[in-house]
């Protein structure tokens, strides 16, 4: 990767950030103190600068929640992925979580949540809580959510984002973040999320209430693209909730999220995988679809801490 395509600046790391930003170092990756100043697993962050940890980073690499429609899949109400759904990253490197459309998580495949490991060995589990719409940019008689019931979202968009700023073009130094308004107070605020990984390998996440519906990802950090867990067969996944559920196995076992590819790309689109264009309709007989409506996933965390949380930032 050049560093065109790898992300924002140093200082583009800094006004990404923002002021006063807490990490926790958890096993080769670093989250965001949250509101209480504990990170997942328990550790007390409260005293742990972030200043060191924003020295260290080179780059921020934006990724957005998304949910679209029409689905790509007649099996999923609409289409619910990240954006990119395949990143190669180095080393320290921030990765941004932009929730443009309300609902998601990020979760890692780790056994201290009932999967089978899709990280590196030695590596900390990580969980962000259920994030949508910063709190402080909902007004208090809101009833609805933006865009139902008649009230209009005026900045984020509940289906396409308005403002989009894409991976590697230096995402924090334009007024225009992804899906964040230009004017403040103008509409709903997307929240955000930070994670940096520091131990080279592959890491697959995922989002609880819709891991059913395919949405997952991968993130590929250095040059290791040797993992014991890799696969292009769906089928030789473990069953469901150790494995992946549902179309989550499609979307890891495509060839565009190979973690080779990966890497090469740099970034790889949710519309580049094959599931996605026009020819993944039989994929659908994946174990763990039969849960049938997003949210009823168990085993995974779904936003049970307040670690990673930024809010007002």
């Amino acid at each position: 990767m050049t560093p065109d395509n790898r992300g924002s600046s140093r200082r583009g790391v800094l006004k990404a950030l923002g002021a006063g930003t807490v990490l926790a170092g958890l096993g080769g990756t670093a989250v965001v103190g949250g509101r209480d100043g504990r990170a997942v697993g328990g550790e007390d962050v409260g005293a742990v600068s972030g200043a060191d940890r924003v020295q260290q980073a080179e780059s921020v690499h934006t990724v957005e929640t998304l949910t679209t429609g029409p689905p790509t899949n007649p099996d999923r109400p609409a289409d619910f992925y990240y954006q990119p759904t395949g990143l190669a990253v180095e080393p320290g490197d921030m990765i941004r979580f932009e929730f443009v459309t309300p609902d998601h998580n990020v979760v890692s495949y780790h056994p201290a949540f009932g999967m089978r490991r899709r990280v590196p060995l030695d590596v900390a589990p990580v969980s962000s809580p259920l994030l949508g719409y910063r709190p402080d940019s909902i007004p208090g008689e809101m009833v609805d959510p933006p865009g139902e019931g008649g009230e209009e979202p005026t900045g984020a968009a509940t289906g396409t984002p308005t403002a989009t700023v894409s991976p590697g073009a230096n995402a924090g130094e334009t007024g225009t973040e992804t899906g964040t308004p230009t004017d403040e107070g103008e509409g709903p605020e997307p929240d955000h999320w930070l994670l940096a990984l520091a131990e080279p390998g592959v890491y697959d996440f995922l989002c609880s209430p819709h891991e059913v519906y395919g949405m997952a990802m991968r993130v590929v950090v250095g040059d290791e693209t040797d993992a014991a867990f890799e696969t292009a067969d769906p089928e030789a996944l473990p069953e469901p909730r150790v494995g992946p559920a549902g179309l989550a196995r499609v979307t890891l076992t495509d060839p565009a999220l190979a973690p080779e590819t990966v890497v090469d790309e740099g970034t790889v689109e949710w519309s580049a995988l094959a599931v996605n264009q026009g020819d993944g309709g039989t994929a659908t007989e994946t174990p763990g679809t039969e849960t049938g409506t997003a949210g009823t996933e168990t085993g995974t965390p779904g936003g049970a801490t307040e670690t990673g949380t930024e809010t007002g930032g």
